[in-house]
């Protein structure tokens, strides 16, 4: 838990290799005062180097991926798991998309990029694009089970001739020919094209591109260079020179482009529009915010767009978000002019190329292996952190699993002597979570008061898990809620950090009212060590209309509405054990109320 104020905001726009190197430097030392928030669109964050393995079938997908939920968890960031839009460096504010805008300090982009289609018709349609790489590993395993199939495509082809395409066709090879047999496929049905306008390899030095063509004739790869691709249909791709190469599935490595909103925002561009950052990587007209990987061109020192650019930015970024939070200035990077580069040929073979040496062999595949894997383990192989030194076996859970114990809680409430107004209280099952008032009219009255900690840390989500939950306990007795008090606990911040706080909380419990259409009228507020949030929800259901707890009988069907075990799941959370995509699947659900359930039933 942070126990001093946040007094500057930072905000990580995307989840690319250099901000998982702020993330892991912020695990290891947080920097006091400061509040981070990632905005991610992806919660598994790939890691380019172990793609080819992947593709291959040498990683499994957690292999190659790195949770950003359990590195943030670590580095007590924040995590909005959505995508930005723009930057509106004015108000200093991260817009982003469905959801209200988020302040910032100082802000860095690591958003990749994005595929760039354009210049070839019909790849939109007809083509899969490997950029961005969070998107892709989804769109290979449907391809991979209709290859396996009877009638599946068996005319494979990449469109890119750079160290993407020329790794993607080889991984894809090996899997098909290795699992074809398997499936009842003769291996000799598959053909595979790589094509490309330049040669290929053309950013490797003559002997890596020498390698490189030898290992794809050997493995029986047509190569078709120097005539780029122009058109592509759902059974050919059409060539530059007006040549026809037949094609079941196209795959395309080629350019790729910023997100348009960079330009939009206002930012420093490029001729490409990729943002203009200076030796320190701030933009060229904003201290700041930063901007470092694919997406990011450092006018001082332009390099290619190389997975290894963006890891060796890591450690300088980290450092000058550091010094900027600190209000000091930022200090200049110069990466390496000569990189090693480790290309996989799909079979666990290499070619090891750096300068003007080259050479390939299995022992090429193993020292990338060891590279690969050690790089993952510092982010994935984490140990608990959740419990900051506490013994983990009496770990307090959040949410529903906070709850005072039902025996407990009945033994104290029995002790009470009885109400004034018992008259006007219709006696319920015990334990209900709603009170049925009976005040004269047509209808009863529901009331309900639902409080507990924060089982997630941002804000805007929490609000929505909060109001969901306890609408919920109206919708459960029939009834239909009709407005809302909040309660609300901020961990003492500065004026601005709890001002935005409170406002993101307060617009994610709006946007869950205002779906069943419960108005909120007011509320308390209050500072405290943690973020709790809670709602008295009042509503009104007809006489004959109330569902309540009990009498369940032998024979009866239980349904249920949504899955249960989420307590466990964020008790595993707290422990660094859950992965991101689960975690995600459960906030999805715990947003929604059961207000549909309950008026089918």
């Amino acid at each position: 838990m942070i126990t001093e104020p946040v007094r500057k905001r930072l905000v990580l726009i995307g989840g690319g290799h250099s901000h998982v190197f702020v993330l892991g430097s912020l695990a290891m030392r947080r920097e006091p005062g400061v509040g981070v928030t990632l905005i991610a669109r992806e919660l598994d964050a790939p890691y380019s180097g172990m793609l080819p393995g992947f593709v291959a079938g040498h990683y499994t997908l957690d292999q190659c991926h790195i949770d950003l939920v359990r590195l943030a968890q670590r580095a007590s960031v924040r995590v909005i798991h959505g995508e930005a839009t723009g930057l509106d460096r004015r108000n200093k504010r991260v817009l982003i998309e469905g959801r209200p805008p988020v302040g910032y300090d100082v802000a860095s982009i690591d958003t990749g990029i994005t595929p760039s289609l354009h210049d070839i018709a019909g790849a939109a349609e007809h083509a899969i694009a490997v950029k961005p790489v969070s998107m892709f590993a989804p769109k290979w395993q449907r391809l991979l089970g209709q290859a396996l199939e009877k009638d599946g495509p068996r005319r494979l082809a990449v469109i890119g001739t750079g160290a993407a395409g020329f790794e993607l066709i080889l991984a894809m090879r090996h899997r098909l020919l290795t699992e074809a047999p398997a499936a009842g496929i003769d291996g000799r049905a598959f053909s595979f094209t790589l094509i490309g306008s330049g040669g290929v390899l053309p950013t490797h030095n003559a002997r890596a591109q020498a390698l490189g063509r030898r290992a794809l004739a050997e493995r029986g790869v047509t190569v078709v260079d120097g005539d780029g691709a122009v058109a592509v249909t759902a059974r050919e791709i059409v060539l530059a020179s007006g040549r026809h190469i037949d094609a079941d599935a196209v795959l395309v490595t080629t350019k790729a482009a910023p997100p348009a909103w960079f330009a939009e925002s206002g930012l420093p561009v490029d001729r490409y529009g990729f943002v203009s950052v200076r030796s320190t990587l701030q933009a060229e007209d904003d201290d700041d915010v930063l901007a470092a990987g694919d997406c990011a061109a450092v006018k001082e020192h332009p390099r290619e767009k190389a997975g290894v650019f963006a890891v060796r930015q890591g450690p300088p970024l980290t450092e000058n978000l550091r010094w900027r939070c600190r209000g000091e200035a930022a200090k200049p990077f110069v990466p390496q002019k000569q990189f090693l580069t480790l290309l996989a040929l799909g079979d666990q073979v290499a070619i090891a190329a750096r300068g003007r040496f080259a050479a390939m062999g299995a022992w090429a595949w193993r020292w990338k292996d060891r590279i690969d894997r050690k790089f993952m383990d510092r982010f994935n192989m984490l140990p608990d952190m959740a419990s900051g030194g506490m013994d983990t076996t009496a770990m307090r859970c959040a949410g529903c699993a906070a709850k005072i114990g039902p025996v407990t809680l009945e033994r104290a409430l029995s002790r009470l002597p009885a109400t004034p107004r018992d008259l006007a209280v219709r006696d319920l099952a015990p334990r209900d979570d709603a009170a049925l008032l009976d005040l004269g009219g047509e209808n009863l009255r529901l009331e309900t008061a639902d409080f507990f900690r924060a089982i997630w840390p941002e804000p805007y989500v929490m609000g929505e898990i909060a109001a969901a939950h306890a609408m919920s306990d109206v919708l459960a007795k029939g009834g239909r809620p009709d407005h809302a008090l909040a309660i609300a606990v901020l961990p003492e911040s500065s004026p601005r950090q709890s001002e935005d706080d409170l406002f993101q909380l307060m617009a994610g419990a709006r946007a869950a009212l205002d779906r069943e259409g419960v108005a909120l009228v007011g509320g308390h507020s209050g500072e405290g060590p943690e973020l709790s949030v809670g709602f008295f929800v009042s509503g009104t259901v007809g006489r004959d209309a109330v569902m309540r707890k009990g009498g369940l009988e032998h024979g009866d069907r239980l349904i249920l509405t949504k899955p249960i075990g989420t307590g466990i799941l964020f008790a595993a959370w707290m422990r660094g054990l859950a992965r991101a995509r689960e975690i995600a699947g459960a906030l999805s659900v715990m947003r929604v109320t059961n207000g549909v359930a309950a008026r089918v039933l």
